[in-house]
């Protein structure tokens, strides 16, 4: 999980690490859960008032994984759960 965090901190978020957890402090509730256990690969948690703020910087955050090659992929749902975006790196089509 360190690794994962000083490659946000390289690309300017603030980053608070937990125990399995990793939260970027930019956005409030945008969290990475279950990280360096061995429960599962990890998920992604986040949301917002805004569903465009919340679209906005979950594109930051995938360029940020992309560019350190790190397969992902994140779905934006609106409050009337409505998908609002879409976004991946490296992610299998059949999946």
């Amino acid at each position: 999980m360190n690794e994962l965090a000083s490659i946000f901190r390289s690309d300017g978020y603030a980053v608070i690490e937990g125990k399995f957890s990793l939260r970027l402090a930019d956005f409030n509730h945008f969290v990475f859960r279950e990280l360096g256990g061995d429960l599962s690969l990890g998920s992604v948690s986040a949301d917002h008032r805004s569903t465009e703020e919340l679209v906005a910087f979950s594109h930051r955050v995938s360029r940020t994984l992309a560019n350190s090659g790190i397969r992902h992929r994140f779905e934006v749902y609106s409050e009337k759960e409505e998908l609002a975006a879409y976004m991946h790196h490296n992610w299998p089509k059949d999946r």
